[in-house]
């Protein structure tokens, strides 16, 4: 029997939109550097935007998520906040326009810092266990600037909690939770013993410093004595920051999570602010390095670096209880530490290093404030040699971490008047998209006079926090290369 032409047009055109819809989707293609976060990107109709949070074993994790982006001229932008379980969708509207600030950037993944508190167990009686901590997952710009479909999942330590609430002998603690009474807010954290779902929110409350273009020291050696002085002859400093196609260089910062109901604080390097991929920039420098301070006798502390934009910013966290709706401070704060290559020289194609003296050593002020602060403050490690002593990455990665790590940076902390607290939860590493590492190269090397090698050694302490910070689902301290340098007679160890 033969159709009628209607028919067999309705279906021309049916089969055309099954083939056009093919040609609108495509398979996922994920992203992943590190094993704490993995980017999907896929094409559909329409753009959608999805937060995934599990466990160390990939079980879904209760949580809420507040999420922010460090804008190109340095200012903080919201990208969404809602609580889930395992996972949540949120408004791509504000991801795209953050991405869209980065266009132009070639080769750079810009972060998107999660500021999470989850469900990290329950007690006997049903009352929640949580955690908060900094987390981060970067994005291709273009992929979302396009429209493409994004899915970051990210991974925390966690424990289950009980399946079966007591008194509640048929609820299941999951995503349905079909017959808790607060049903409408089941994505917020239940506390079953008070009969309370809360939302937790963190939010930007203070910016405390946002300097773009500044010199951040991230080699230092000091000689604060005028007879070391005297005896020590030229001292390397090396350092060297690039990315080529098969290596992304990786800017980390660092949160530190504080509680004023019990004075505890809790670290993360979790957080990327940005990721250099593919991005051909080179070193504004001559050589790929810089070498070769000569003090001739004088004192000083000599610094190697890289022109960034540094931030410090503090969120405040709070829950909203339903069903009243009523919102107050947890007591919980986060200052974060963002750093970044310069983007104003990124943009021209360089990464510009700097080096740089300060011949007052001992004032405190300048870079002899900062190892003022890290004598005091931080331990260190003693390093010898008869006539050379040198430190690069490797050595302080190996000798202070288990783990390949960036070399930290530390940064001065005023925060309401509080003493100051550093930490090296900034720096750099890279990696190739195999997830193996290599050691950011960084080196210092310093040498005695000829004249004085018979009789003198070198020495030197270079310093590390003491505090210990979450990353890649472990918990390590961060290396530096800051290192105070003395001589002393032989045989005198």
């Amino acid at each position: 029997m033969r159709l009628p032409a209607r028919y067999v047009a309705v279906g021309a055109v049916s089969l055309l939109a099954v083939a056009l819809a093919w040609l609108v989707y495509s398979w996922p293609v994920t992203v992943q550097y590190f094993p704490t976060y993995a980017v999907t990107y896929s094409k559909g109709l329409g753009q959608s935007f999805e937060l995934e949070v599990v466990d160390e074993a990939s079980r879904p994790v209760h949580f809420c998520a507040s999420m922010y982006g460090w804008l190109p001229n340095g200012s903080f932008i919201e990208i969404g906040k809602g609580c889930g379980v395992g996972r949540r969708n949120f408004n791509p509207k504000a991801l795209r326009q953050y991405a869209e600030t980065w266009k132009g950037h070639e080769g750079v993944e810009p972060g998107v810092v999660v500021l999470l508190t989850y469900l990290n167990g329950t007690e006997p009686d049903g009352k929640p266990t949580l955690a908060r901590t900094a987390k981060s997952f970067t994005i291709q710009p273009e992929r979302v600037a396009k429209g493409e479909n994004v899915k970051a999942t990210i991974k925390v330590k966690a424990r289950p909690p009980h399946n079966k609430p007591p008194g509640r002998e048929n609820t299941e603690f999951g995503p349905s939770l079909q017959l808790w009474p607060l049903g409408r807010i089941t994505e917020c954290i239940p506390d079953y013993q008070s009969k309370t779902a809360y939302c937790y929110e963190w939010r930007l409350e203070t910016v405390y410093y946002n300097i773009r273009d500044t010199k951040v020291p991230t080699i230092a050696a000091r000689i604060k004595s005028a007879t070391d002085a005297r005896y020590i002859d030229i001292i390397d400093l090396y350092f060297v920051i690039f990315a080529t196609t098969s290596i992304a260089v990786y800017f980390r910062a660092g949160a530190a999570i504080s509680s004023t109901a019990d004075a505890s604080t809790y670290y993360s390097a979790d957080v990327y602010t940005i990721v250099l991929r593919n991005a051909r920039l080179r070193n504004s420098t001559d050589a790929a390095g810089i070498e070769s301070f000569e003090p001739q006798g004088r004192l000083g502390v000599y610094v190697v670096g890289f022109y960034g934009d540094v931030a410090l910013v503090r969120y405040r966290e709070y829950f909203v209880s339903y069903p009243s709706g009523f919102a107050s401070p947890t007591g919980y704060v986060a200052d974060v530490y963002f750093v970044r290559p310069s983007v104003a020289r990124m943009q021209r194609g360089v990464i510009a290093l700097f080096q740089d003296v300060d011949p007052t050593p001992t004032d405190n002020s300048g870079y002899s404030q900062i190892f003022n602060m890290l004598s005091n403050h931080w331990s260190a490690n003693y390093k010898w040699g008869d006539w050379e002593i040198g430190v690069s990455s490797l050595t302080v990665i190996n000798e202070v971490t288990d783990s390949s790590l960036s070399i930290g940076i530390p940064l001065k902390r005023h925060v309401g008047g509080v003493s100051p607290m550093l930490t090296a939860a900034i720096g750099f590493s890279i990696s190739d998209q195999s997830g193996s590492y290599i050691t950011p190269i960084a080196l210092l090397r310093a040498f005695l006079r000829k004249s004085y090698r018979d009789v003198l050694d070198i020495a030197g302490w270079y310093y590390y926090p003491n505090t210990w910070y979450e990353f890649d689902n472990g918990v390590y301290r961060i290396p530096s290369i800051f290192m105070d340098l003395y001589t002393q007679p032989q045989n005198t160890r």
